[in-house]
């Protein structure tokens, strides 16, 4: 029993004794949990992300192991649609810029001097050719058509002519006169030269018959060449009769030629000299298109081709008109060949110096080659198809030339019958195995 009591006592007393001993290290035991529980949390992440990365191991598919030796798979056949190159026949164009000029202008002056009394038109008037636009003072001119009309009237009277009648100078009395002395010379000479050589009569009667004769010649000569004389002055007469009547016409002033007016120089009132300006008229039907075509093009221009007009002032109206003349050469400048067309105005709606883009019909049925505007494709300023030859796309650089619709012209590059493909153009390249539609 004593034992027994003995351990229980003791047993009870170590508790007891450790509380009291327990302040003493209560520090490093805090220390100790701190470090303990950071290694822990350590310990737990990992943990954590290992078991993660197991999970999404086991969850993603295995890749199937290769042998060696083994063939790569084979590519996918692009899916494309695919047209064939067509021939077709279309009007080949030149576009060429130029400005529209009048066909003709003129300035229209006074030709004679006076004062202009009248005057009909005014700037933008259209006037046709003949139309009296302007009259001068007529009085001058008058009085001296009568005096050269008066003067030709005592001329022809000195010589016994009348208007309009064919004048004979033998009519001319002097002239009668004269031949008939010449006729009794020539009988007087005959019948003394018949008695001088019968010894009829001295050789002074013979000498002075001679003498007689040859002046009546001369003076019948005289004669004729008088009335040839007067008959000129007639004919100079005459002339300053037309000139003087010409003048009385010009007091007049019709217009030259058909158009409009294009600037007023002179009003009413105006003493004009001669030369002196009214206005000017320029001709607007037709007009005049000017342009230059390329060098490369300069081989197929003729006269008479047709050519098409678009105008910024009417945009949805084309005029037309027609090549009328070529120039001999080209600029040494631009390398162009400059053309002259005539256009048709006859509604006056066109202005000489308005801009025109033009294109020129140089061949009206032209063969070309045509493909759908998609299948070209655009890089770097090339333009390339994709020719499919035996299930292969094969890309070509192309030139590109006319547009008709949605088909557009390949100067170069395509022949009429191949294959071209027109969709899944972007995931094509040269050697794309395709399968086509």
């Amino acid at each position: 029993m004593s034992e027994r009591s003995s351990i229980l006592e003791s047993k009870i007393a170590e508790p007891q004794s450790a509380t009291l001993q327990a302040p003493r290290s209560q520090a490093r035991p805090r220390r100790l949990s701190r470090w303990v529980l950071a290694s822990l949390l350590l310990v737990a992440l990992i943990i954590t992300a290992l078991a993660f990365l197991r999970a999404r191991r086991n969850a993603a598919p295995e890749a199937p192991a290769t042998t060696v030796g083994a063939q790569p798979a084979a590519p996918q056949p692009v899916e494309v649609m695919t047209v064939a190159a067509i021939t077709r026949s279309l009007e080949r164009r030149v576009e060429v810029v130029g400005s529209l000029a009048a066909d003709e202008e003129v300035v229209v002056s006074a030709q004679i001097a006076g004062e202009l009394v009248s005057l009909n038109v005014d700037f933008g008037s259209y006037v046709k050719q003949g139309q009296v636009i302007a009259q001068l003072d007529q009085r001058d001119a008058q009085l001296k058509l009568e005096q050269a009309e008066a003067a030709l009237k005592q001329t022809m009277a000195r010589l016994g002519m009348r208007e309009g009648e064919r004048f004979d100078p033998e009519q001319n009395a002097e002239v009668r006169l004269a031949k008939a002395s010449l006729d009794w010379a020539r009988i007087e000479l005959d019948r003394v030269t018949r008695l001088i050589e019968n010894g009829d009569v001295a050789r002074s009667v013979y000498d002075q018959a001679l003498t007689n004769y040859n002046l009546a010649q001369a003076r019948y000569q005289a004669a004729r060449d008088a009335v040839n004389q007067q008959l000129a002055i007639v004919e100079q007469q005459r002339a300053a009769v037309d000139l003087a009547r010409k003048s009385l016409s010009d007091t007049i002033v019709r217009a030259p030629i058909s158009g409009a007016v294009k600037e007023k120089h002179a009003t009413r009132g105006t003493y004009l000299p001669v030369n002196g300006r009214i206005v000017t008229l320029v001709r607007i039907n037709p007009l005049r298109l000017r342009a230059d075509i390329p060098e490369a093009f300069s081989s197929a221009v003729r006269t008479g081709q047709r050519i098409e007009l678009q105008i910024d002032a009417f945009p949805d109206r084309t005029f037309s008109g027609k090549v009328v003349r070529i120039g001999p050469s080209l600029d040494e400048r631009t390398r162009a060949l400059t053309i002259e067309a005539e256009v048709a105005n006859p509604h006056n709606l066109l202005r000489p110096g308005m801009f025109a883009k033009s294109e020129l019909i140089i061949e009206k049925n032209a063969l070309a080659v045509m493909v759908p505007r998609e299948a070209i494709t655009t890089a770097a300023g090339l333009s390339k198809v994709f020719v499919i030859e035996n299930d292969r796309a094969s890309e070509r650089i192309v030139k590109t030339a006319a547009t008709d619709g949605h088909l557009i012209e390949i100067a170069e590059g395509v022949k009429a019958g191949e294959l071209v493909a027109t969709s899944n153009l972007d995931k094509l390249q040269q050697g794309s195995l395709v399968r086509s539609h």
